[in-house]
């Protein structure tokens, strides 16, 4: 029985490793806006309609994406009971220095084209499968990327500003929406695996803007809360490869 173990502790050494950092491996992180209808634009706004079918114009509209933060897939089998056995390479800081965790703010604007591509941070993660996504959208910091010259959305996570009017066009109203609030998107992904011979790998956030103005109560205290939870609902996912 003696041979066992050497064995079992090569074992070990070897799930150790996985649970470092390695240079090297990187998974790039991209935000854009789009719109699921046909979409007018007015300016550096949007024009479209709601699921109500009432008419929205979007003169200005900021969102903070706060952090981005991916998680392993399920561990099963050997592995599974090997990590039981030792807890090296189990534990994960989460923390900004978190390498599976991007936690500088962005402040994503619609002034941006459609469709253009705001290269967030990059994360390097320890080699692995990843399968599970968080994104949540948060107050932006004075060190936010994008934030407006004049800290408009300074502590904010949210503001939409522009005209609201009934289905026949009648009734029209200006609307200014302003969140500090947090709403989260939790978003599953065939596994990603990044490695030696996998060093790169890619996440896109597209989030409907078409959608956030959707079932919210004009004079309600809670209108902006409803749009915030919009935005949280509004996003879409895909990865390269």
């Amino acid at each position: 029985m003696k041979p066992c173990l050497p064995l079992l502790t090569s074992v070990l050494m070897a799930l150790a490793g996985c649970g470092s950092r390695e240079e090297g491996l990187h998974l790039n992180l991209r935000l854009a806006h789009q719109s699921e209808q046909e979409v007018q634009r007015v300016g550096e706004g949007r024009r479209f309609t709601n699921n109500r079918g009432e008419h929205i114009t979007l003169s200005r509209a900021y969102v903070t994406v706060s952090s981005v933060e991916i998680f392993a897939c399920p561990v099963t089998g050997l592995r599974k009971w090997m990590e039981w056995l030792s807890p090296l390479g189990t534990a994960h800081a989460h923390s900004v220095t978190d390498p599976r965790r991007m936690g500088t703010p962005y402040v994503n604007s619609l002034e941006r084209a459609d469709g253009e591509v705001l290269e967030m941070q990059s994360l390097q993660p320890s080699p692995g499968s990843y399968c599970r996504v968080r994104l949540v959208f948060g107050p932006a910091d004075a060190d936010a990327v994008l934030l407006p010259a004049d800290n408009l959305m300074l502590n904010k996570t949210l503001l939409l500003e522009g005209e609201v009017s009934a289905a026949d066009g009648s009734n029209v109203r200006p609307f200014k929406l302003e969140s500090a609030g947090l709403a989260n998107a939790e978003l599953p992904f065939e596994a990603l695996t990044l490695s030696e011979d996998a060093r790169e790998a890619s996440l896109r956030f597209t989030l409907a803007y078409d959608g956030w103005l959707d079932d919210v109560a004009w004079d309600s205290s809670e209108a902006a809360a409803q749009a915030l939870t919009n935005v949280g609902h509004s996003v879409q996912l895909s990865r390269q490869p």
